[in-house]
């Protein structure tokens, strides 16, 4: 699970504790001005408690551990450190750290039931003892910071309690009860430093207000048709503040300029809210944990409220899968994928292991293990698969007229769209998508020139750039497709087949694909040619014993949309029908590449 979202830093990052899986860290949700990132602080060799607090100066925040020790979370301007503030005299921390004031000082409750304060002296970091309120012990997070000089703790007895400095000494001022139940969540969402709120014993939201006479206690009431289970947080313009209830709604409450009243924010898509709302942003965004593990945002568009899904607390990570990392020179690859979540890495895994290194593996390429240096890039979409598209083709491969019929909206982290078509290249990217992929390339592989997007979709289909670039290819794919493509990505290799009937003019650029040459003697693959083939080469008229994947001519047809006038070496290769072995002219053109790494 997740802890509730700690302070927002700088309206661009936030933070939470994940508690489960393999990465039980603290974690930053951080906007790098184009998408949200998630970033792992990992954890301070001790297991993490409780949710991260009293952020201060937008370069510290603090969290509990197991061992009872305060931790800060320091960026020093060039890198984050963790400072171990150890353990309060003669007990331990068990609350979140909260009320931070003036940067210097922040609040905790500890095991004997004591207030204590980390306190800043300008040259050292020392503990401050605020002892137990009279009669009772502190049982909640410090809350509700007030003008620098009074914060608010929950009591073992139900009372709320104020710790006030006078200017001259700190007290203990006991508001008491709420009418007719107890305190049982820790104060939240102070307001015009006058009013703070507390969830109660029987599901009520109260506020405690001061007049400019006197504190007393304002009954908000039950969310309709449920009860207030968190700690209010989130406050907004001074007129807003949220909480989560026991039906895993979000509810606001809010004043209208007249009244208060209740706003009921609904379930997050396909799960329900676990923590107290907070991070609130520039007035227009909160977040909280849900019960499948994701952060959610609530975001008021301008227009409307809307949740957005940030996904499991699971940061971008790299490893290499075949080779090793150095600066010798190699044939440099990076393997990313798309809609795949937390859940969903595992298939990634196995569909890198085995479809794209098997693919990498087939044929000439056996041989030239050594000349690879590949590294597999864990890209983490908040859900699974990618958008997926279906085209009205009217009838016709022509795509200029066609038109979309339908959607399935999903938020994959590249932003892939499949479509199934081959008319239409099997993907929509859009130029976002570009961005993204060369972040995490210069980010994880840097010295990489070539880039594999293995798409998680229900459609089939693969596409690549000619030469160094980017080759997409569905999860579904087997490693026969996914060579043809690498036969694109990584030595410049054109389609062999025909889907079309235009006509080729121009020159050729591939080693496999010839325009008509003026003397078919300096057709560009003439060494390989078999003895005794005519050229151009009619496959209705061949010379015996001809064996469609090794002997060489020159056949009318080639690079996907030309009948005419583009050549290709064989009847059957790899660049034409996937299955059959790359043909002499693709193997040639091969070994040439991998040759500068030997």
């Amino acid at each position: 699970m997740l802890s509730a979202p700690g302070e927002a830093m700088l309206d661009v990052k936030l933070f939470v504790n994940r508690f489960h899986g393999p990465f039980p860290d603290l974690y930053e949700r951080w906007w790098d001005g184009e998408e949200w990132i998630w970033v792992n602080h990992g954890r301070p060799g001790v297991t993490l408690v409780g949710g991260p607090g009293a952020a201060m100066m937008n370069s510290k925040l603090f969290v509990g551990t197991a061992n009872g020790h305060l931790f800060e979370r320091f960026w020093t301007g060039a890198a984050w450190v963790w400072v171990d503030h150890g353990l309060p005299p003669g007990t331990r921390v068990v609350t979140a750290p909260g009320a931070a004031m003036m940067n210097s000082k922040l609040f905790v409750g500890t095991a004997n039931g004591h207030l204590f304060e980390r306190f800043w002296t300008g040259a050292a970091w020392v503990w401050v003892d605020h002892g137990l309120p009279p009669g009772t012990r502190v049982v909640t997070a410090p809350g509700a910071a007030m003008m620098n000089s009074k914060l608010f703790v929950g009591t073992a007895n139900g009372h709320l309690f104020e710790r006030f400095w006078t200017g001259a000494a700190w007290v203990w001022v006991d508001h008491g009860l709420p009418p007719g139940t107890r305190v049982v969540t820790a104060p939240g969402a102070a307001m015009m430093n006058s009013k703070l709120f507390v969830g109660t014993a029987n599901g009520h939201l109260f506020e405690r207000f001061w007049t400019g006479a006197a504190w007393v206690w304002v009954d908000h009431g039950l969310p309709p048709g449920t009860r207030v289970v968190t700690a209010p947080g989130a406050a907004m313009m001074n007129s807003k503040l949220f909480v989560g209830t026991a039906n895993g709604h979000l509810f606001e409450r809010f004043w209208t300029g007249a009244a208060w009243v209740w706003v009921d924010h609904g379930l997050p898509p396909g799960t329900r809210v676990v923590t107290a709302p907070g991070a609130a942003m520039m007035n227009s965004k909160l977040f909280v944990s849900t019960a499948n593990d994701h952060l959610f945002e609530r975001f008021w568009t301008g227009a409307a409220w809307a949740w957005v899904d940030h996904g499991t607390a699971r940061h971008d990570d790299a490893r290499h899968v075949l080779g090793i990392p150095g600066s010798d020179p190699k044939l440099t690859i990076a393997i990313m994928g798309d809609g795949f979540a937390e859940a969903d890495l595992n298939t990634y895994h196995g569909v890198v292991q085995n479809d794209v290194l098997g693919a990498l593996g087939l044929d000439q390429l056996s041989g030239h293990q050594a000349d690879f240096r590949i590294i597999r890039i864990d890209v983490v979409s908040t859900e699974s698969l990618v958008t997926e598209r279906q085209y009205d083709k009217k009838g016709t491969e022509d795509p200029s007229d066609d038109s979309i019929l339908s959607e399935q909206l999903r938020s994959s982290r590249l932003g892939v769209i499949a479509n199934g078509e081959w008319s239409h290249n099997w993907f929509d990217i859009p130029a976002f998508t570009r961005t993204r992929i060369e972040k995490l390339r210069r980010r994880f592989a840097p010295d990489a020139d070539h880039i594999i997007v293995v798409v998680n979709s229900t459609k089939n289909g693969g596409l690549s750039s000619v030469g160094p670039g980017v080759a997409f290819f569905n999860r579904l794919e087997e490693s026969d497709v996914i060579a043809h493509e690498l036969g694109h990505n990584l030595f410049e290799l054109n389609d062999e087949y025909v889907n079309d009937t235009r006509t080729f003019s121009g020159t050729s650029a591939s080693a496999n694909t010839s325009e008509r040459p003026a003397n078919w003697a300096n057709l560009k693959w003439s060494a390989l040619v078999t003895a005794g083939a005519p050229l151009p080469t009619d496959p209705a008229a061949l010379p015996a014993g001809w064996d469609p994947r090794t002997s060489v001519g020159a056949f009318e047809g080639a690079g996907g949309r030309f009948s005419k006038g583009l050549f290709r070496p064989v009847l059957q290769c790899r660049m034409n029908q996937n299955t059959p072995p790359w043909c002499p002219v693709c193997a040639r053109k091969i070994a040439d590449d991998l040759g500068a790494f030997k």
